[in-house]
């Protein structure tokens, strides 16, 4: 008997028991027809979403297409007045016209000669400063001409007089200052286009009743740059309702022009029609599609085209009867393939696996290779493939970025380092030249981080000019730094004729700026100079040489450090320099502008230093805050300013005097503060309402809650606030408007060239508007100049102090002489003498 019988004939066999198996393509190909056929399925609803998208898309472009075009096209049609209003300026400006009168006849040789005028204008008009008035106007609608004249009587401008070309004259009221069109065209400097209105013309009303019109108003300055008067011209809208009305029709569904005022101009129940809001539009079929477009001219900017597409552009494409069946043909074909394909795809896998694995453990010097007949193997390997050269080239990128600025391209203080490393071993002497722009915050404040950026790649590429072989970098967004490798060492003129170049002014958009330059330099020493310690000798050069506002570099030694560190650890000392009578006080006036009335006096704080001498506010004043010793000097200047208002007021207690005193945020930092000034107040009998508190620096701290805490004190205690200018150059609004400060600080960079018309004037007017809003006035100080009274009067400021009014001197000297320099300073002006 054979092993096959004896399987049979035992009943306890487990393979005999078992009965009929599971087929393999039972436990395999059936889960991956489900797979497949669910996979089509997803495939056909990912193609179909795809295809309506796709469809949705190309008929948006579609309608921004079209709607762009026929936006171009609208502004051809108010093009020829803006371009002829333009020419009247232009023509106006080049007759150098000071009087009205000079202007009207200009419009008036405008209406002999028609042809220069567009069919489009049907009144051209000119609105004198002075309230007079001189237009030109169509009788009739459709006239080619401007036959019709209308203009105020010379003796009464409240008189408007209607001159047909008859010489029929018809008289009206009129006051040209309350005209809209006036007033928005004499505030504006750019031309402007007006809301749309109805239209009546002077010549006849009944023709023209009920048409639309736009004004074109313009602003003419005359050739001191005062506003010399308005021109405007009306422009008939019906050209535009035709135009509107000739491409609505069964590609458009709705086609509208959304005014910059928020008017909707449309073409409906045959006529053109101009609504507050487009609820009243016919109704549109939902899912239809919409684009709106701004149109293209620079003059009517604000305004915008709304395109609908009809049913016939908007409709998205569908499903065809053939495409479940040949998605069951994909299906059914794709198993006969996958079936074919599998005994190709296993092997290239594995090396495939293989090579993402060394992908992913950054082995990126081999390049994948993967041989295969599969195309999406293929693929995947080209792909896995062009991922690690990305990964070669990121790493390359990533060395580059840890040694350079990513925004300039400079080597970075990084960069800087591993470039000293390879100048160790050249011979020569090595240094480290070490450039601060001090003022960088008042330029990116003013002109933005563009013009700072600017301002380094000039300094670069000067540095490179001046010294082809160095090394540049930059160590922060406001500080160069080159190394440079010479025989002897840098030499100091060209140094100096390098650093007076850097500090020519930077002008953007006619606005000029200074630009502070302050540099250091440190020397490599021995073989143990690393460039660490090359970099710290040069900052505490440079920290002096920001102190001392050097013109020239200044080189670093030990015994200059030993001092800075002296002078920053005189806490001590100063308690002792204040009881012992080192410190006072001086005061400088202040000038009310109009009256030239002297009534303030800002107040500084002087250390008669026995050794260094008279050390001023602005030299310790810093130094002080970073050590402390500001709270002990703080208090006594205010004591002093006190004593010195408690005497003025004794001498001359009609007189009115206000005392500015500077603060600074460790003093405000400081909880017995208040209490203090408060005891100091009490002892000299001085009212709050006679004392001006100055926040000067980090005015960007105004938001920290203890801060506002102490100046809400200080106001119950009916002290006065004012704030820098300079201190808010870093400050958020929130921190602008934290505090209710009555007064805004305007320092000499924001009105130098205030006495010649620009963009300086501009700028400042905008300052002191921008205060006046928020109930401030303006000081302005450093004024060294009479020619800028009246420019600073008339950009808004209310204060000067300067040289121009009085130095700072003695509380003594200071009321010997308040009376006669008080007279003599209106005399001055021009003002007469005021007692």
């Amino acid at each position: 008997m054979n092993i096959a019988d004896a399987d049979a004939q035992d009943p306890h066999n487990p393979r005999q028991a078992r009965g009929p198996g599971i087929p393999l393509i039972a436990l395999v190909g059936l889960p991956l027809v489900l797979l497949l056929f669910l996979v089509f399925l997803g495939i056909g609803w990912v193609v179909q979403t795809e295809r309506t998208n796709q469809s949705r898309i190309y008929s948006e472009r579609t309608a921004e297409i079209l709607a762009g075009d026929i936006a171009g096209q609208l502004g051809q049609l108010i093009s020829p007045t803006s371009d002829y209003v333009e020419a009247l300026r232009a023509e106006i400006k080049s007759a150098s016209c000071r009087t009205a009168d000079c202007v009207f006849a200009i419009v008036q040789k405008h209406a002999a000669a028609p042809d220069t005028i567009p069919p489009e204008a049907a009144y051209v008009a000119f609105g004198a400063e002075s309230g007079q008035f001189f237009g030109i106007f169509k009788i009739n609608a459709h006239d080619d001409k401007l036959l019709g004249r209308a203009q105020t009587d010379a003796n009464d401008p409240t008189r408007l007089d209607l001159i047909s070309p008859t010489n029929t004259v018809t008289v009206k009221p009129y006051i040209l200052h309350d005209r809209g069109w006036y007033q928005g065209g004499s505030i504006r400097q750019e031309p402007i286009w007006s809301a749309p209105f109805k239209y009546v013309a002077p010549g006849n009303a009944t023709e023209m009743l009920g048409a639309w019109a736009m004004s074109r108003i313009v602003r003419v300055d005359d050739p001191d740059g005062k506003l010399l008067g308005v021109i405007t011209a009306d422009v008939d809208l019906r050209p535009i309702g035709a135009f509107l009305q000739q491409m609505t029709g069964k590609a458009f569904a709705n086609l509208s022009i959304h005014t910059r005022s928020g008017e909707f101009i449309v073409f409906r129940d045959g006529q053109l029609q101009v609504i507050s809001d487009d609820s009243s539009a016919a109704k549109i079929e939902d899912g239809l599609i919409s684009k709106e477009v701004p149109l293209p001219m620079s003059d009517l900017k604000g305004w915008s085209l709304t395109l609908t597409l009809g049913p016939e552009l908007s409709k998205p494409a569908l499903w065809g009867p053939g495409t479940p069946l040949l998605l069951m043909v994909g299906l059914l074909a794709s198993l006969a393939v996958a079936a074919y394909t599998a005994s190709y795809v296993a092997n290239p896998v594995k090396r495939l696996s293989r090579a993402v694995v060394e992908v992913s453990n950054l082995k990126l010097d081999t390049p994948v290779n993967v041989e295969t007949n599969v195309t999406e193997i293929a693929a995947l390997a080209g792909a896995v493939e062009r991922m690690r050269a990305a990964l070669l080239r990121n790493q390359n990128r990533l060395e580059f970025l840890a040694y350079h600025d990513p925004a300039t391209g400079l080597l970075n203080r990084a960069g800087l380092s591993n470039e000293y490393s390879g100048m160790i071993a050249r011979s020569g002497q090595i240094e480290l030249v070490l450039i601060k722009i001090p003022n960088y915050t008042h330029i990116g404040g003013v002109f933005g981080g563009t013009a700072l950026a600017n301002i380094i790649a000039r300094t670069v590429a000067r540095i490179r000019n001046e010294y082809p072989d160095s090394i540049v970098g930059n160590v922060s967004e406001h500080e160069t730094a080159f190394l440079a490798c010479t025989p002897s060492g840098l030499d100091h003129l060209q140094l100096d004729n390098l650093l007076k170049s850097l500090r020519e002014p930077y002008e953007q958009a006619g606005i000029r700026c200074a630009v502070e330059i302050v540099a250091s330099v440190s020397i490599k020493q021995s073989e143990q100079t690393d460039f660490d310690l090359l970099l710290r000798r040069a900052n505490g050069a440079l920290h002096y040489a920001e102190k001392t506002q050097s013109e020239g570099a200044i080189w670093y030694n030990p015994a200059l450090l030993h001092d800075l560190e002296e002078e920053l650890e005189a806490t001590g000392n100063v308690a002792l320099a204040i009881m012992g009578g080192e410190f006072s006080v001086e005061f400088q006036p202040i000038a009310e502008l109009k009256t030239r009335l002297i009534d303030s006096v800002q107040v500084f704080g002087v250390w008669n230093h026995p050794q260094l001498g008279a050390i001023r506010q602005k030299e310790f004043f810093s130094i002080f805050e970073k050590n402390g010793s500001i709270r002990d000097v703080g208090l006594y200047i205010i004591g002093e300013a006190f004593k010195f208002l408690r005497t003025f007021k004794t001498l001359h207690p009609q007189a009115p005097m206000v005392v500015c005193i500077n603060l600074s945020q460790v003093q405000l930092f400081d909880p017995l503060f208040v209490e203090r000034v408060t005891e100091l107040q009490r002892e000299w009998d001085v009212d709050g309402a006679d004392v001006m508190f100055v926040i000067v620096r980090n005015a960007s701290s105004l938001e920290d809650a203890q801060i506002v805490r102490t100046l809400d004190k200080l106001q119950t205690l009916r002290f006065r606030l004012a704030v820098d200018y300079f201190g808010l150059d870093n400050a958020s609004l929130a921190a602008m408007t934290a505090v209710k400060s009555e007064c805004l600080i305007a320092g000499p960079s924001l009105h130098r060239n205030i006495d010649r018309p620009g963009r300086e004037r501009t700028l400042l007017r905008a300052i002191c508007r921008l205060a006046a809003d928020l109930g401030m006035y303006t000081a302005a100080v450093g004024v060294n100049n009479a020619a800028d009274i009246e420019p600073l009067i008339e950009c808004g400021c209310t204060y000067g102090m300067g040289p121009l009014f009085g130095r700072a001197v003695s509380a003594e000297a200071f009321l010997d002489n308040f009376v006669k320099k008080a007279v003599e300073l209106r005399q001055h002006m021009g003002h007469g003498s005021r007692s």
